[in-house]
């Protein structure tokens, strides 16, 4: 999983939800046809005028001096392949209805990636696109030759083994040097995500056999290699950029590992306060009578999730990337931090409930109020910057949801998915504190 890949913020109820689990909870809006009450609705045009305009966006950034013309070179790569598909194919080229439909999607979509990396607004967001351009490009151009050349899933497993040497030369020379503790958690991090998801386009379960070896399988197989070669290729850039430009280049990795247990040790004090992983009642998380309102359902999302991360991180083996382990830690005490303030809440007598969209569009400022409020802060801004983001997502993302509503809509979907809107201001407000609190962690190592 890369460091974007990650901050897509699929958490556990996310996954809930889409296994089927999580549509449990969408039921409720069908209980009051059970109970024989009308079932209450909204105007899904309000929800849609509520989030209408300019979308919240927090830009990725990475604390390396990235150049244009190293973006420039990715968008290159891009571009060359793109240029030898003669597309858009017709059925005299492409007889084939469901083959040609796919590569005629790949080129468009590849071709849109390009026209869309300058819109970022970060020289790293900028590099991200320009990569996702060329895989794209790449996979398209493969299927292509797959019927033009007769390129086959043989010939491409033949590149595999130049690629793992790749990636073992970029290993063999990176180490956790940094002249700052927290610019280097932050850089290091970006560096093992990459490295880690280069490893796994590589694996066996990406490499797995296709038994017919259609232009499909070849394009597909295709993009696992590619993006095994864009992770790497950043990696070693982001290694040797942010190397060159230190002025002491001191080994980090025995002050990373104390931190990692020393943010271990907290987690692990916050533990026996935290729900189980899975909650069955989430009223029962509040010490006072009360509905399964939106902020009751977020505080069992929080809960969970900081459950399992905080599981996942006390008591798994040391795992050798040590920047993703602290950056980790850091996520799970956010959530830890937010279910905590968010409980305190509800027990003091605010329920969060959503009986209105005008209750919708309360939680959804607050929650744009939090991620500025994060912005504005002057402690831990590195790990500010680099935590934010995933969180911040969570309210653009339930904005797409409403944005796509028509006609009329239960009440209680609205309240289930305004739960991220809460989840969001209550994470994002929790990002100041924990990473300040980090960031003295690892100075204090």
């Amino acid at each position: 999983m890369t460091r974007t890949d990650r901050r897509r913020g699929v958490t556990r109820r996310h996954l809930l939800a889409l296994s089927g689990a999580g549509a449990l909870a969408g039921l409720a809006g069908c209980s009051g046809l059970l109970s024989g009450q009308p079932e209450q609705t909204v105007d899904a045009d309000a929800l849609t005028e509520m989030v209408a305009g300019d979308a919240l966006t927090v830009p990725e950034t990475l604390p390396v001096d990235i150049e244009a013309s190293f973006v420039a070179e990715q968008r290159s790569i891009a571009e060359s392949d793109l240029d030898r598909i003669p597309a858009p194919f017709d059925s005299e080229t492409i007889p084939n209805g469901v083959i040609r439909g796919r590569l005629n999607n790949m080129y468009d979509s590849a071709t849109d990636s390009v026209a869309r990396i300058d819109e970022a607004e970060t020289p790293y967001e900028r590099l991200q696109r320009a990569n996702r351009a060329r895989v794209s490009a790449h996979e398209a151009r493969a299927g292509w030759r797959a019927i033009d050349d007769d390129l086959t899933l043989a010939a491409l497993r033949e590149s595999v083994p130049s690629i793992e040497g790749r990636i073992a030369s970029v290993v063999q020379r990176w180490s956790h040097v940094g002249d700052d503790p927290v610019r280097a958690i932050v850089v290091h991090e970006a560096i093992e995500s990459e490295i880690r998801a280069a490893r796994n386009w590589l694996s066996s379960r990406n490499r797995r056999e296709r038994s017919d070896g259609t232009a499909l399988d070849v394009a597909d197989l295709a993009e696992d290699l590619e993006r095994a070669r864009t992770s790497v290729t950043v990696a070693a850039y982001v290694f040797d950029r942010f190397r060159a430009g230190l002025d002491t280049t001191t080994e980090q990795r025995p002050r990373f590992e104390a931190a990692r247990e020393e943010l271990r040790t907290r987690l692990r004090d916050r533990q026996d306060a935290l729900p189980p992983r899975d909650v069955d009642e989430p009223t029962s998380l509040v010490d006072r009578d009360i509905e399964e309102t939106t902020g009751v359902r977020a505080l069992a999302s929080l809960g969970t999730e900081a459950s399992y991360r905080a599981e996942q991180l006390t008591e798994s083996d040391d795992d050798p990337f040590l920047a993703n382990e602290v950056v980790g830690a850091a996520d799970a005490l956010v959530y830890a931090r937010a279910f905590e303030s968010l409980r305190e809440r509800l027990e003091n007598g605010d329920d969060v409930a959503v009986e209105s969209v005008d209750d919708v569009s309360a939680l959804r400022s607050d929650a744009i109020s939090a991620v500025e409020d994060a912005r504005s802060t002057d402690r831990g801004h590195l790990l500010v910057n680099e935590l934010l983001p995933r969180f911040a997502n969570e309210i653009r993302w339930t904005d797409e949801r409403f944005a796509r509503e028509s006609g009329t809509t239960s009440l209680d979907s609205v309240a289930y998915d305004a739960v991220d809107y809460v989840v969001a201001a209550a994470t994002c407000r929790a990002v100041p504190r924990v990473s300040a609190d980090v960031a003295g962690v690892l100075r204090d190592s």
